[in-house]
Order: structure tokens, then sequence, then C-alpha cells
């Protein structure tokens, strides 16, 4: 019979039975007492739902029942039929380990099922190969474990009870058995314990791959590899994990974990992907809801210096983990868990370096949401000691840092406009900036994770999806929409896995089949993801620029309201619903655009990739904003930002295809209770998880399905050894072998190519398989134990019959050796006998001969005796006729002299004393001849011999001067033959119409660039070798020359190289003369592998050597060889040859290749042999990479002709064989590095334009056509013929528009192209279609692959490489290393062209490429310098000026300063310049890495050195530079040079001054903070600050101002004589805002109120028309200072007491002169001569002022009478009061000028203080109007030198000043100060 489940009613009633014979039904219960007995248990219907029951009692016709679930029924007899009440199944009560062999089918069922094993702590439950695993929220004891494990190890599923190890286990062996990508999918709702489950599935699997090396030695890394993977864990739950409602380890992210395994089993490493982690919850979250764990283990487990190092404090204290109330759980141990994310990091090998950034950053972000915002003026933020500790903590600029809260730039029109932000926008700027730091510290983290457990190309993989559940709160935001979405997708995967693929599958193959029901989402799906559906909507309304929530919504309204899937609320709101497989969900539109929309500003962006912490600067390195910093071609560039929701649909997509190509397993986790707690199962809430999770189905298509399914082959080969005997097709066999164990036909079907099983009978077969296995293994075994034994057998045989032969061959050989003994005592002594015999008549032989020896000795003795005697006879004969010869030359020159003597006698006495002195040299002379004749003949033997040896080198010199006529003679035939090559040369070259290919120049010969070659191939070109004689042009001769390409550079020698070293030296010695020992000769050296050092007249490879020295047998390698420089000697046997080498550095190579020839071997000689081969001994190098064309010439006459383009030249090359040419063409193609043209490309503009030639003055015009790899020009529109010529362009190339029109026609507009070598000029028909070229080229450019130079490739070598890597890599590359030769081209890749602006224009400079060299020879030069400052001043302002060059400058001097000569001037004046750099500027990150990194090189390297501490000084220098407005002056240059501070003088009023020492990065806010600590108004309520002062003239400096920049103003203005009066620039302190004018008349601020008070009554600035005030305040000025009157006393000056003359227009002069921006523009000859002609000339003013002048005199002395005994104090006081008596003290009055209407007189003073701000009549007490703060709406300065008030009222104040700048300074601190005071006295109120 077949049982059929039956839907009644939409509820499942109990089992009905078909008859098969009488295809009839009939009840299966005929009467209903057999299960209506009291203690049987059945299925009830209550309220509409099944629930097991059992029945208690059955009296009087009423049947009472009592649920398992705690509700009691009754029913009426007569009312319990089948659809009320049905037996229940003996499987049922019992309970089953799958569920798909429930004979219960119906939901009550499972549920009961799941509710018995879960009460018997039995989580875990099968639907087929699907696992249930139900939280127990508890440990279960012996559930876990190694044990278990191994019970589950190699069993099939079903063999032991359902468990998480028997799914790990299955998905492993699958893994082989199927030969496919397995993985896991663990879904549920949140708390459901997916993350455990995920985390025992690891285990396991982890278990199984360390097992799987079994007995072998385990793989390299094994072991790390397995702990890296499990310590994972800890770290990514600490910062992905956070407690919820529902979950106290609740997953906020996605992570998909694929284990990668090799074919042995072995997991090799693996990777973890992450989607949607929930930033939001970083700065919210929900009530009764913490933040991520890894804030509060950081609080509770760090270490005390830790605490105190970033300031960590209580969890209660940060905005951004006590908004929810809840801080702490007593189930979560946040100290151990900060251990063990610490134990995971150190296995997962983060360094101690990246653990502190990781913690300091974690920091940040929590005291970054402590910072709270105010209103004044826009956003402001509360207290600065907040802000400098998140700006210390994430290593940023605490200024920068404060614009970028609370200030948003925006670039319109080419200009930079920035507007202040709201406290909602700021605060939204700090939430924003703090979840992009934690996302990007998450991913940064994961990556680290991934490169730790990262392994080779693996077999197959094993993933684990662990994503987060289905989620519907009360207030459900875009986090639960995406995170639905996911499991909206998943639920389709398993879907599309259990129902519909296999249903599919069933139908394909014609399986029969009953199809079931089940729910499709594919229909809420596209409500969601298609087009015009919500995520469409969502990105379309988020990216237009008016969008709001609330138009989102009504968008929602509009297109889905019909939808089925889609919930519109009946009452109107924020909320719409969709309904999910899992339930109904209503989202809230609050906040979704902007969440989606990611309010992370580019202005927070470029802030924290300012940040000085390498870390952070990683962490948003690739991140680009959404505007381009530059603006090229008058276009700025935009990115279109991709939404949040964007980006995780496409990483969910990305995740699905992964998905898709693994075969899944599916584990669904079940919550049993919404309250978290052990031993509480609640039905409906798991009953609502069953339904929505498909269970039902999955039941049944599991207990009616074949999950298990083959092709006939595939089961036919994995079973043929149960397939004996069984013959006929494919399909019968595997129905043959099915049926053997399975008659029934019940567990398996055939298909049309495959065969379904159900998994009790795969297991059957199995387990049959593996027996029958085992009998075959037997029957092996047996034959191979016989054979095995049979071959023992064989092998004893043979060794018995071996050791018999042995033995007896011993036997007889005994026998043998003991006949041979007795034989050879008879021949010993014969042989004794013959020998001794023959020993004595060798004897005697032997002494014969000695006495014929000794007697031929003594006779040659006695000949080389006498020959000595009569040489020595003849020496001294010569010696005595050289001397007769010499005395009679003397007395011939006596006699001569004595006769003059007599002569001249009687007519000059004085020569008497002359010839005295004559005779004197004469003697001298004669002595000097007698030594050199002792000399001469102590040389004589040795003159002999060199005699011979200069003969036979004159004779070779004139064979080498021979055979160089006859080669001139073949040269002259060569060059007869090939005229006809060069006029086909010159004809090409005429019409190329001076069109020139642009290309990188050539490495000259010994270029650094070249020598780079030796050791690393710039990436794209091959490595081709090829080396031959060619003929090749040089100038008008036709040379030979031996060329070679190689390391992709071709080089040409004079000669073959086949030597070691070569080159020109003098040597010592050589010629016919007498003294030719002591000439110095200029030779050709060349040293070869033989060890032989050839000396030659001329460098030509057929020269005949005029020596050899043999180094092998040389005695010594002498250093100094004489006392000339640069020379060295070479020692050998009777000689030492003395040469001079042509440099110090050659003489120095020269020594060391010598002495390395010596003592190595032939193989090391031969090496040497190999590197010799390099550009510094060639004549020239080219570039292949820098060829433009390589062809041959084609000429009839010179067949084996080819030329060679490049930029600069053309070279013409003969070679010798048809097959040479081919050869050398081959090789020297262009190799597409760059710029080369790799084929035709699609055409982005064309058109005509006029080009300019500059060679020749002339302007063609030309076709062009643009492409993505250059500028093609042609002479008419036809493209299809090859071009005129090219304009080729790379990332380094730029274009512009010119600034002038060319042409005749004034419409033409020309722009300008930069390329390599050039720069083209071209001209368009307007100026539209200029800019249209332009855009064009600039799209080209950024198209096009960036230029690597090797020094830039070698830094990012260093970067990764390891510390052994880097020491090799200094070692063979010396483009890295200090050099003394001029650079060839720069460092770093460079923008062709001029420098475009205007600071640079006006400086003259040239290319970035041109100065860059500049600077270098700069360095090379001060080496050498005796004052360094001048040269250091040049390249700082360089660098300034020209911040492209900052990273080359830096690049040089790390160059220069990474030698080993630590005693070297050169070297300390190169330190000192890169110390002056890094106290200046910084580089880009990039490179300040590169930097940092030799800095710490050089400590560890040469410690306690002189260059250490500068080393330490750059370091501590580059922690703390700003970003500096002026190069630095000559004091702060020499304070650099001395590794010290500068000292910074500070002036107040009274003549006190006070020196403070700074560095180059401290800012005028710390010095104001350190003056004001010490003399002890830190307290005070009035603000102090720093002023530029030069006599009348000051100007406040802003906090953020470095002093050394303005020092170094100073120093500029003083050099332009930019003064007032002749006075020198200082820094000045005093007040700045007057907030509390009543302070006490005893304190310090007192006396800074008077004297400040005092400056502004002498400069005019003080509102009264009473002369009378005035002569009161001087003389009470004058009591203060001086004292009683005294008789006689007198005012020397007036004018330092009284306001003598009214300085305003002299203000106002200067203050238009006096720029707002510290620069020197403006400041010109006629300002200075407005400074020096400010008094006015007119003799009759003159005598009037004087006049007044006495009377004021006067005045003030009597007035000063009165005051006798007045103390200082009082004097004080009673000026104060006079002071105050004015209505409008503390506030600061600015000159302005009104021009708007006729309202207010012209000239009027703006009052600016606490209260207000006024317009006063200049010299008016009273205000014309005032304007208190709460009315003044906005202000600033919309135009130049103009400044806007807006009140309330639309009242609209504007007024001319060239203090804007100041004034809205002043008015912004004014309105903090009042706004902070407010809020501090509120604050006590709300406390």
């Amino acid at each position: 019979c077949i049982i059929f489940h039956l839907p009644l009613s939409r509820r499942q009633c109990g089992p009905i039975r078909v008859d098969r014979d009488s295809n009839r039904f009939a009840d299966t219960c005929t009467t209903m007492a057999a299960y209506l007995e009291p203690g049987s248990r059945v299925w009830l219907e209550i309220d509409g739902q099944w629930e097991p029951a059992v029945t208690e009692s059955n009296r009087g016709g009423e049947i009472t029942f009592r649920s398992e679930y705690g509700k009691t029924a009754s029913r009426k007899a007569e009312a319990c039929t089948r659809n009320v009440v049905t037996p229940m199944h003996e499987t049922s009560v019992v309970g089953v380990d799958d569920m798909a062999t429930l004979s219960d089918l119906h939901e009550a069922a499972i549920l009961f099922n799941i509710r018995n094993r879960y009460i018997d702590d039995r989580i875990y439950t099968f639907i087929g190969s699907i696992l249930a695993a139900v939280n127990p929220y508890k440990p279960v004891d012996g559930l876990y474990g190694t044990a278990v494990m191994e019970e589950y190890n190699r069993r099939h599923l079903g063999e032991k009870p359902p468990h998480i190890y028997a799914i790990a286990n299955e998905i492993y062996y699958c893994l082989w058995r199927m030969q496919e990508n397995q993985c896991v999918l663990i879904s549920g709702e949140s708390g459901a314990g997916k993350t455990e489950s995920t985390k025992f599935i690891l285990g396991y699997l982890s278990e199984l791959s360390q097992q799987s090396v079994g007995g072998a030695e385990p793989m390299k890394g094994s072991g790390r590899v397995e702990q890296a993977i499990l310590q994972s864990s800890p770290i990514l739950e600490a910062l992905g994990n956070a407690k919820t409602v529902y979950n106290n380890n609740s997953s906020r992210f996605g992570k998909f974990i694929q284990l990668q395994f090799n074919e042995k089993g072995f997991i090799e490493g693996g990777r973890i992907l992450d989607y949607l982690l929930e930033k939001n919850r970083v700065v919210r979250q929900n009530p009764a809801e913490r933040n991520y764990h890894i804030f509060y283990a950081l609080l509770c487990g760090a270490d005390e210096e830790m605490k105190k190092k970033f300031q960590l404090y209580d969890p209660g204290k940060y905005h951004y983990l006590n908004q929810s109330g809840c801080v702490g759980d007593a189930s979560i141990d946040d100290a151990a868990d900060f251990e063990r994310v610490k134990a995971g990091m150190v296995t997962m090998e983060f360094s101690e370096e990246n653990m502190v950034d990781v913690f300091q950053v974690l920091a940040g972000i929590l005291h970054l949401g402590n910072i709270r915002f105010v209103t004044a003026g826009g956003a402001q933020i509360e207290g600065r000691k907040i802000l400098q500790l998140v700006a210390n903590l994430l290593s940023l600029d605490v200024y920068q840092l404060e614009d970028a809260l609370t200030k948003k730039m925006m670039v319109m029109r080419g200009e930079e406009i920035t507007t202040p932000l709201d406290v909602n926008q700021a605060s939204d700027s700090r939430d924003s900036m703090a979840m992009a730091l934690y996302a990007t510290t998450f991913r940064w983290v994961l990556k680290k994770i991934n490169s730790r457990i990262h392994g080779q190309e693996s077999f197959l993989f094993i993933g684990v999806l662990d994503i987060f559940g289905f989620e519907n709160f009360q207030v459900n935001r875009f986090e639960q929409f995406n995170i639905n979405f996911a499991n909206e997708k998943l639920q389709e995967y398993f879907n599309k896995h259990i129902f519909s693929l296999e249903q599919h599958e069933y139908n394909k193959e014609g399986i029969q089949w009953v199809e079931i029901d089940w729910v499709d989402n594919t229909e809420c799906l596209d409500l969601i993801e298609k087009k015009l559906g919500i995520l469409d909507l969502l990105d379309e309304e988020s990216r237009f620029p008016k969008g709001t929530d609330q138009t989102f919504l009504a968008k929602l309204h509009s297109a889905h309201a019909n939808n089925s899937y889609y919930v519109k609320p009946k009452v109107s709101g924020t909320t719409f619903g969709i309904k999910h497989y899992a339930g109904e969900v209503m989202y809230d539109t609050g906040g979704l655009l902007e969440k989606n929309r990611d309010t992370f500003r580019d202005d927070i962006l470029n802030a924290l990739k300012d940040s000085r912490s390498d870390f952070i600067y990683d962490l948003f390195e690739h991140m680009e904003p959404s505007t381009s910093d530059q603006q090229r071609g008058g276009r700025s560039r935009l990115r279109k930002k991709a939404t949040v929701s964007s980006q995780f649909k496409d990483s969910l997509h990305s995740l699905m295809s992964t998905l898709s190509q693994a075969n899944p397993y599916f584990v669904r986790c079940i919550k049993p209770n919404g309250s978290k707690v052990s031993n509480r199962f609640e039905p409906d809430l798991v009953m609502s998880q069953l339904r929505y999770s498909g269970m039902m189905e999955t039941v049944r298509i599991r207990r009616a399905g074949f999950p298990v399914r083959r092709l006939f082959e595939d089961f036919i080969f994995r079973y043929r050894v149960l397939a004996r005997g069984i013959a006929g097709s494919s399909r019968d066999v595997a129905g043959s072998v099915a049926k053997q164990f399975e008659p029934s036909e019940v567990h398996w079907q055939l298909g049309k190519t495959k065969i379904f099983l159900r998994e009790h009978l795969e297991t059957v077969l199995e387990k049959e398989r593996e027996k029958q296995l085992e009998a075959v293994a037997r029957i092996i075994q047996a034959w191979m134990i016989g054979f095995l034994t049979r071959k023992r057998f064989l092998r004893t045989k043979r060794g018995i019959v071996l050791i018999q032969k042995i033995y007896r061959g011993h036997f007889y050989r005994k026998e043998y050796l003991k006949i041979r003994r007795a034989v050879l005592v008879f021949q010993k002594f014969a042989r004794g006998w013959s020998a001794r015999k023959l020993y004595h008549r060798l004897l005697e032989e032997k002494r014969l001969e000695e006495e014929r020896l000794r007697e031929e000795e003594r006779q040659r003795k006695e000949e080389k005796q006498r020959e000595l005697e009569r040489l020595e006879e003849e020496r001294k004969t010569q010696e005595v006729e050289e001397m007769r010869a010499r005395l009679a030359e003397e007395e011939r020159q006596k006699t001569a002299a004595q006769e003059l003597k007599k002569r001249r006698s009687e007519e000059e006495s004085k020569r008497a004393v002359a010839k005295a002195r004559e005779i004197e040299r004469v003697r001298k002379r004669q002595e000097e001849a007698e030594r050199e004749a002792r000399k001469r003949a102590e040389e004589s033997t040795r003159m002999a011999e060199e005699a011979a040896l200069a003969a036979a080198e004159e004779a070779e010199r004139l064979a080498a001067e021979q055979s160089a006529m006859l080669e001139a003679e073949a040269e002259q035939a060569a060059i007869s033959q090939i005229a006809e090559l060069d006029s086909a040369l010159r004809a090409a070259e005429e019409d190329s119409d001076d069109e020139e290919t642009v290309s990188l120049a050539p490495p000259g010969p010994g270029s650094e660039l070249a020598e780079r070659r030796m050791s690393e191939l710039p990436p794209g070109i091959e490595e081709k070798t090829i080396e031959g004689y060619l003929t090749m042009k040089a100038g008008s001769k036709w040379k030979r020359r031996w060329c070679v390409l190689k390391f992709g550079t071709f080089m040409y020698f004079r000669g073959k190289q086949d030597f070691v070293r070569a080159g020109w030296m003098e040597k010592k010695g050589g010629g016919t003369g007498t003294l030719s020992r002591r000439n110095w000769k200029k030779r050709f050296f060349v040293l070869r592998d033989d060890r032989k050092l050839s000396y030659y007249e001329k460098d030509e490879e057929a020269a005949k050597p005029l020596g050899v020295i043999n180094i092998a047998e040389a005695k010594d390698i002498l250093d100094h060889g004489t006392k000339k420089a640069n020379s060295f000697g070479i020692e050998v046997v009777g000689r030492v040859y003395h040469i001079i080498a042509e440099s110090d550095e050659d003489c120095r190579a020269w020594v060391s290749v010598l002495k390395k020839m010596q003592q190595s071997s032939d193989v090391e000689v031969k090496l040497m042999k190999s590197e010799s081969m390099n550009s510094r001994n060639a004549v020239g190098t080219l570039d292949i990479s820098n060829i433009e064309s390589c062809t041959p010439l084609e000429s009839v006459s010179k067949p084996t002709a080819f030329t060679i383009i490049t930029a600069d030249r053309v070279f013409q090359f003969i070679a010798d064989t048809m097959g040479d040419m081919n050869a050398w063409v081959t090789a020297l193609q262009p190799t597409g590095l760059g710029d080369t043209v790799t084929g035709p490309s699609a055409v982005i503009e064309n058109g005509w334009l006029i080009k300019e030639s500059f060679s020749k003055k002339l302007r063609t015009k030309r076709y062009f056509v643009l492409n993505d790899q250059g500028l093609d020009y042609y002479k008419s529109t036809d493209t299809s013929v090859p071009p005129v010529g090219q304009i080729l362009i790379n990332s380094l190339c730029t274009v512009y528009l010119s600034e002038d029109a060319t042409g005749k026609d004034a419409s033409h507009s020309s722009f300008i192209v930069n390329s390599r070598r050039r720069f083209y000029k071209l001209t368009a028909k307007s100026h539209a279609d200029a800019q249209r070229w332009v855009h064009s080229i600039l799209d080209v450019i950024d198209c096009r692959p960036p230029i690597i130079t090797p020094t830039e490739k070698l830094i990012d070598d260093i970067k990764d490489a390891k510390p052994k890597e880097i020491e090799a890599i200094y070692r063979i590359n010396p483009i890295l290393c200090y050099t003394s030769s001029q650079l060839k081209s720069s460092l770093l890749p460079l923008p062709y062209g001029n420098v475009q602006s205007q600071k640079a224009k006006t400086r003259g400079y040239g290319t970035l490429q041109e100065e860059a060299l500049r600077i270098f020879n700069s360095l090379q030069d001060q080496e050498s310098s005796g004052d360094p400052i001048p040269v250091i001043q040049g390249i700082l302002q360089t660098c300034f000026d020209l911040p492209q060059l900052r990273n080359e400058v830096y690049c040089q001097l790390i160059k220069q300063t990474n030698t080993t000569q630590l005693d070297s001037i050169a070297v300390l004046r190169n330190w000192q310049v890169l110390a002056c750099m890094c106290s200046s500027f910084l580089p880009a990150r990039k490179f300040l890495r590169y930097l940092r990194f030799h800095l710490k090189r050089y400590q560890d390297s040469f410690p306690h050195t002189e260059m250490v501490k500068f080393s330490n000084f750059c370091t501590e220098a580059v922690k703390r530079t700003r970003q500096r407005d002026y190069p630095p002056s000559r004091e702060e240059i020499i304070a650099c040079l001395g590794r010290r501070e500068l000292t910074a003088v500070v002036h107040c009023f009274g003549g006190g001054t006070c020196k403070i020492s700074i560095n180059s990065s401290t800012t005028a806010g710390e010095v104001v903070h350190k003056l004001s600590l010490g003399i002890g108004v830190m307290d005070s309520k009035n603000r102090f600050a720093l002023f530029e002062q030069c006599g009348d003239l000051s100007k406040a400096i802003e906090d953020r101002a470095v002093i050394a920049d303005v020092l170094a103003k100073f120093e500029r203005y003083e050099a332009h004589g930019i003064n007032e009066g002749g006075r020198r620039w200082r820094l000045f302190f005093k007040l700045f805002c007057f907030l509390d004018i009543n302070v006490s008349a005893d304190s310090l601020e007192s006396g800074f109120m008077f004297e400040q008070a005092y400056n502004d009554v002498i400069q005019g600035r003080f509102p009264t028309a009473a002369t009378q005030t005035l002569v009161r305040l001087a003389a009470l000025r004058i009591q203060h200072d001086v004292g009683d009157y005294k008789s006689g006393a007198w005012i020397p000056n007036l004018e330092t007491v009284y306001p003598v003359k009214k300085k305003v227009q002299k203000e106002e002069e200067l203050d238009k002169g006096y720029t707002l921006k510290g620069t020197l523009r403006g400041l010109g000859k006629g300002t200075l001569r407005k400074l020096k002609n400010m008094e006015s000339d007119d003799p009759t003013q003159k005598l009037a002022d004087e006049a007044e002048l006495q009377a004021i005199k006067v005045s003030v002395t009597d007035q000063w009478k009165k005051l006798k005994g007045m103390s200082r104090e009082v004097a004080q006081e009673q000026y104060m009061d006079v002071i105050r008596s004015w209505k409008g003290y503390g506030s600061t009055l600015f000159h302005v000028e009104y021009k708007q209407d006729n309202r207010y007189p012209k000239e009027l003073w703006l009052a600016i203080n606490k209260q207000c701000v006024a317009l006063y009549k200049r010299g008016d007490l009273e205000p014309i109007v005032s304007y208190p703060y709460e009315q003044i709406l906005s202000f600033g300065a919309p135009v130049a030198n103009t400044y806007k008030l807006i009140m309330e009222g639309n009242v609209v104040v504007s007024v001319e000043t060239p203090k804007v700048l100041e004034i809205a300074k002043l008015m912004k601190a004014y309105i903090n100060a009042i706004v902070k005071e407010r809020r501090n006295s509120e604050l006590p109120a709300r406390r």
C-alpha cells in the first residue's frame, strides 16, 4: 500500500491507506476506541493547529486530552473524528534521527520531534543530508571534543547520530569522492548559533587535515596554518560581533570562509570574504545592545601603560558606548576576550607595531565620539583638549582635523569655497569619520589574516558561509533591509537546490515523481533587485541632488503599490513593507538615503590621508575622492561614487556565483526561545522558523526524493566490483547491481542517463563495496605473500651456494699461498745478491763524476773573476777619462774667468763678489757632476738592459703606425663605396619635413640607468643578447665597432670585450731617450682574463702591445706608487711599474680589480670578465625602449645596411652578412615599453591643426589623428598611408592651452603638447576646438600606464622585501647609493615641459627634469662649498616653488647619504640638507615611508656616529613637520645644521621681552599657551594672542600659523626694506579678546590692559574730542613712568605720551600695501616710497604744528605738577578709570570706509567687542549704530577688501577695509567665547 498525506482545510490530517487490490479507500482504524483509551498518544487539533497530546480520561462520552505543551482540551466522543484527533505513530512517540523517516508527516510531528530531542540535549537532527541544529544556550557535556571527532571520522552519513561533525565529515570525503568544491550554508535567525556551528566545522576539518599527513612528516608550516585558521576567529568575532537583543555574540557582518586543500587532503591555506559590515553600530546602537566587542575588550583588557598612552577610561564615559544604556554583560568576559585577540594576532603574525596601530585607531574612534559641537557662526568644537587628543591618536594636524569636522570645502569654477557646517552636519561628519576608520581597519585586519592563511594554488576548497540571519525589529532600518535581502537570496539558493533543481532533474530523467508545492520567493527578489525595483529606485534617488527620504518613499508607493509582495501602510508615514519568505517586515526610511550615499566627505578623506601614521594612510591609500584634486585642462574630474547598496548587491552576486560552483550542504540553525536561556522551548517561535525556512517541504522532498544520483558509467566504475559477471548496457548493469541489494525498487530508480538512489541504499552499496574490495585484497595479499616467500627461499638458496663457493676458493687459495711464500724466499736471496753487486759499481761511478764537476766549477769561477776584474778596470779607466775631460773643461773656464776678472777689475769692483759666487756655483756643479757620475755608474747595468727593451718598443710603435696608415686607407675606400647610402639617408631626412618622433632619451655612457640594466630589466622588456662586429658611421668616418645587445641596452665598444678592465693611464718609463725612465707616457691599459696587463699606444683593437705585465707573478699591488695623486704601483721581480690613473675613483677601481685578479680563482675571473661588459666601458649606449624604428636600408650597393632611429639622431650600421643584419634588426625592434605603438587603435579625435616647427621656423598644416597611443599626423586626410610623424603620449606628457593666440587669424587658439624631448605648439580653428583637443589628449594621458623609474621600482621592492633581500638590493643596485658623478636623468618620473605656475614663470624655472638635475648639481657643489647655507636656501626655495620636485629631492638626498664613508665632509653636508628638508616639507607617503626606513637603517647600522645624530634629528622632525607658507629663514637653517631648536624673541608693552625655544613646526597657539602658562594668565577669561608688529602696524597671528614661517617672512621684509620708519618686524604678545575688563588692579593682566590702552591712545584710537582728557592721560602716563615733577623737568618727546598726529591716513596707506596672506605682492618700490615720504614738507604747516606742540607740552606739564605724590599704582588706576569711562571700552577699532549709501559718514570706525558690533564716526564717543551678535545672521567678505554684515530684518551693512580677515577672525573668537561661557553656565543647572 501507499500512504498519502492530503491537506484538509489548511491542516495536515492523519494517514489514509489505499488498498492496491480493491483500489478503494478504507479507514485504517475501524474503531475509535483503539487510540482514545487513557494514556494513548494522539495528535489533537487545538486552535486550528495540530499538537501532540495524551488521552487522560474517557468518561461519559467526553474525552479529556492534555497537550505536551501544557494545554488541556475536552472533546465529545462523537466529535472525535479524523479531522480532530488522529493516533500518533510510534516514530513520533520515540523520535527519529532523520525526520525524513517520520510516519506522521506534518508540521506538528516535525516540531514535536525537534522538541523531544532538544529536551534530551540531542540538539542535532537530520533531514536527509540537511542538518537542523537547535541552540541549547548552554554547554552540553560529551557532545564535542577529539574523542567525538574520532567516532565520526570515516563514517557514512546516518551511521552515527546526527551531529555537526557528521556533516563536516561528509563534506570532507565528498571532496574526493565527487572531485568538486564543497560548501556548507549555515542559516538561521540572529542568536540561533550560526557562529558556533561555523567554529565546530572548522575545528573538525582542521583535525582531519592534521590526520591526512598520517605517519609521514608533516608538511612545512602545517601546524602554523591550522593554528592560524582557528585563531583568526577570536579576532573577527571581536571586530565583527556585538551584543544584540537576540544574541550576545551576534555576527554583524557576513563571512565566507574558503579552506584550500591540496591533493593529499591537507589544508594549505584559506581565504575569508566579508559582506556588509554594520558600520552604523560604531556610532549608535539600539537600546539594550552594545557596540562591537573589541571596544569593551580594549578598555577592560589593556594594561596600565596602554591605558595611559591612549587615555582610556571606563566604557560608560564614551558617547559611542553609553547611548544604549548597556555597557556590560555578565556572560561576556571582555578582559579575557582581549587576551584571546592579542594571542590570535600573534598567531596571525601581526607585528607589535601592527597591534599598537590597530588599538590606537580604536582608541581614537572612542575619543572621536566624545567631540561635541556648539553653534557659534556655524558648528564649533566645544573643547580643544579632546580634539587635541584625537589628533594625537590619529596622527593628524589638529587644525586640519577641526576644519574637516566643522567646514565643508567645495570647488566651484576652479575656486575653493569653504562653508561652515551646522551642529547636525558636523556630528554627521564626525560619525562618518568614525565609521570609515572602523570599516577600513576591519578590512585591513581581514586582509592581514588572509595574507597569513593564504596558500598556494589549491586542489579544491570547502566553503563555510556564516552570514547574518533574518532580522525583524520594532524599527527596521537600512541595515536590516540589506541583511534580509541577503537572506532572501540565500533562501532562493536553498530552494533552487532542494526543490527546483531536484524536481527539474527528476522530470528530465523521467523518474516517477509526485510534484511537491513549495514557497517560491522569486517575485520578492524581483521586487527588490530587478529594474525599477527598490534598490534601483534607492540608487537613483541617492544620486539625485534634491532626493529625500520622503521622495524615495513616494516613488516606492507609486511604482509598487500593486505588487503583492509590497506593503503600503494604511496610514501615511515613513515606512514601507516587504513580504519576505520569513514574514512581513516594515522598514523605516528615515536616514535611508544618507546611509546609502555614505556621507564620508572628501575633506575628511584628505585629512586622513595626510595623517603622519603610515597605518592610517595605508587604510585610505586606495580610496579616491569623488572630485579629483587636480583640474586639468580647465575641468574637474568627477567620479561617480558607488552607493552602499550597489556595493552590497555586487558582493552578494559574487558570493552566489562562488556558491554556484560548489556542491552545497545546509545547516539550519534554530533558536528555541527568544530569551536566550537554556531548557526553554517555545513552540510558536520554533514553528515560525520551521515554516519560513521551508522545513516541511524539505522533509517531504527528502523523504520522497533521491538525493544520490550518478551517471551510469560513473556508477558502474565505482561499483564495478559488485557488477562482476553482469553483462549488458550500462543502464541494465546499473539496474542489476541496484536490484541485488534492493529488489523492491523503492529506494532507487533508473533515469535516462543516471541512476537515482536514496541515501540508505548508497550506504548499503558503499559498505558492500568495501567488503568486496576487502575480500579481493585478501586474495591479492595471499598471492603476494606466496610470491614473496618463494622469492625469499630462492634468495636463501643462492646465498648457500655462494658460501660454498667462497669457502672452496678460500681453501685452495690458502694452499697456493703457502707454496708462493716458499718460492719468494728463494727469489729474495737471489735478488739481494744482484742488487749489492750493482750498488758497489754505481757508487764508484758517482765518485768519479763528482770530482769532474768540482774541477769544472773551479775553472768557471776563475774565468768569471778575471772577467769581473777586466770590467772593473775598464770602468775605472772610463771614469778617469771622464774626470780628466771635466777637469780640463773646468780649467779652461777658470782661466777665462781669471782673464775676465783682470779685464773688468778696474771698472767694476763689485763684480768680485759675483765672481766669487760664480766660483762657488762651479764648485757645486763639480760636486753634482761627481755624484751624477757615480749614479750613472750604478745604473749602467740597468740602462743596458732597458736599451734593448726600448728598441723593441720603438719597433712595435713603428709597426702600429704603419698598420694605422693601412686602416686609414681602408676607411677611405669604404667611404667612397657607401656614397650611395649617405645620399639615400640625406634624402630620407630631407623628406621628414622636420617631423620627429618623441621618445625617452637613451642613457648615456656610464649612466646609472645603464648600470641598472645589469641587475634588473624594466617591465615589458624581454632579455635579448646578441653581439658582433658592425661598421658604424661616426661623424664623417666609418669605424668598425664591437656591438652588444644585453639586458635591454645596445652598447658599442671600440673592440671586442674580451678583457676584464681597460682604460687610459700614464706609465712611468719607456722611450729611447737617455732619461726615458723619468718620462710619463700615456698608455691604453687592458687587463685580460689570463691575468696579464698589456699597455698600448692606441686604443684600437689591432694595436700591438708595448709591454705586458703578468699580474699572476706580481709580488704586490701598491696603493700609492709615487707621491703623485691617483698613482699606484705593480711590484714584479726586479722592478716596480709606476702608473697614474685619471681620477681617484678610477685609481681605486684599478687597484681593487688587480688585487681581486691576484686572489681570485679562474671561475671568479671569468665572472669578472662577464661583468665588465657594461655601459662604463662602452663608447656609447642606447636603450632599446627608446628606439622608434630599426629597418633595413634596402640599398642595392649595400644590402646589409640598416638604420636605427630615435628621437635624438639616426644611427647607421653595416653588418658583415645578410643573416647578421636580419638578426640585429629583429633584436632591435621596439619592445612596446611605455610609449611604442603596438597596433591600430580607435580614433578618439581628428582634424586639421597648424604645427609649428621651431628648428626651421615653419608653420605647416597637418591632419592630426588622436588614438590611445598618441597623435599621428598626415599631409592629407588619407590615413591609410603611413603618417608623416607621430607624437607618442605617455603618462608624463602634459598639455595646456597657450596663453597667446598664434597665426594671422585672431580666432585661432593654440595649445602646447609637452613630450619627452620637445614641445609641440599646435593651433586649432577656434578656442572651443582647442579646448576639445586638450581634453581629449588629457583623457589619453590619464589612460596611459604610469612610467616607473628604476629608483621607484627599487623603493617598492624594498618596501616588501625581507632584511636579507634589502641588503642584496643595495649591494647589486648602485643607483641607490652615493655617487660623485652627475646624474643623467631624474630619479623619479617627472612631468614633461615647463612648470605653468605664475611663481615658477617669474623665477625663471625650466622643466622639472632640468631643475632636478640642477638641484643634484647644487648638492654636489655644496659638498665643497665654504658656506653651504646659500646653496641650501636655493634648494629649499626651489622645493617650495615647485612642490613636484620634493619627492625627487628626498630621493637624491637619501641616495647621497647612503654610504659607509661616515667621515666624509660631503656626506655630512648632504645630511645637513636632509635635516633642513625634513624640517620644512614632507614627501609623499610612499617616499616618506622610504625616508623613515632609510633613517632607521642608518641608526641600526652605524650607532654612536655623528651622522646618526642627524638621522635622529630627521626622524623627530618628520613627526611634527607642518605645511609651510615660506621656505626656512637663514636662522632656522643654522639651527637645523646644529640640530638644535630656534630661539624666538617675543616682545610685549613696556619693553619686556621673552626668549622662547621653538622648532620648525611650533605654532603660534603653542607659544601663546607657553607664555600664558609662564606669566600665570591661563585662567584668565580674556584671550591673548601673538601679533606681527612693525611700528604702528600690527596684525594678529592665527593659532595654527607656524612661528618659523613668520620669522622667515620677517627676514624677507627686512631684505626688501618693507618696514615703517626703519623699524624691525617683531613678535608681540598682547590681549586679543576683551572678555572681562574688570580685573584686579594688582594683577598682571591689569598691566597688559593699561599698556594696550595707552598704545590705543597714542595711535589715536581713543574716541574723545576733549583735549583736556588727552592732557590728563599724558600727565598720568608721565607720573606713572617718571614719578613726581621736579624743578626744571621737561617733556623731551611729547609723541610718547600724547597723540600728536593723526596717523589714520598713514595707516590706511600702509594697509593697502600690507597683504592679507603674508606674501610680498603689492610691496614694491611705490609702496616703499610711501613709507619713507609720509611726513609733510610744508614749512608753514610745520611752524603751526610746533606752536601747537609747545602749548600742549605746557598743559601737560601743568597737569603733571598737580599729580605730585601720586604712586605708580594710583596713576595707572586713574588712567584706566578715564579709559573705562568710555562705554565702548574693550572694543577693537578698525578704520573702514562706508560707500554703500548716504546713511553714515564715509570714514568710520568698526568696533568689535564682547557684546556687539558697532559703527562709530571716527573720534565720537557714542556709536551710530550697534548690532548684538544675536541679530547678526552672517558675516564675511564676498569680494576682496569688502566686509559685509547681514542682520535680522534683511539689514545689510557693507564697508571697505583691507583687514577683512582680521575682523572676521576677531568676531569668530568673540562668538566662540560667548557660546562657551553660556554653555558653562548651563552645565550646573543641567546637573
